[in-house]
């Protein structure tokens, strides 16, 4: 009787379900909190865990030109800038995985990373 399966294939089958645990299982153990990651001239200088903000202050991001960004509980934004443009500022308050807003004058830029996937919000948005 001639057999189906060989030693090989099923080395070939147990090697493809590893990689693919692998491609995956970061994923499945990312936290569910949404960070807050604060980048000055490519250093982070600030990393916040917005779920667990119990109320909102204001962080002086010590750069020139001066900035400030407030903290919420699940968001976080560019308060006030003396950049010429604001474009910082006017991109308003951080709340899901992935928002990104920047101030290349001051060379700071925020970026929220964890959380949960939002449904149906667009991957990317421009002006």
């Amino acid at each position: 009787m001639k057999r189906l399966f060989k030693r090989a294939d099923f080395l070939l089958i147990f090697v493809f379900c590893l990689l693919f645990a692998a491609m995956f299982l970061p994923r499945v153990l990312s936290s569910d909190d949404l960070t807050a990651r604060i980048y000055r001239d490519g250093v982070e200088i600030y990393s916040i865990n917005l779920t667990k903000v119990a109320s909102s202050y204001t962080i002086d991001l010590k750069s020139t030109p001066a900035g400030l960004v407030e903290v919420e509980k699940n968001a976080i934004g560019y308060l006030d800038a003396d950049c010429p443009d604001k474009l910082c500022v006017n991109t308003g308050m951080l709340t899901r995985r992935g928002q990104t807003a920047a101030c290349l004058p001051a060379k700071t830029v925020i970026i929220l990373t964890g959380g949960k996937k939002s449904e149906g919000a667009p991957d990317v948005i421009t002006y």
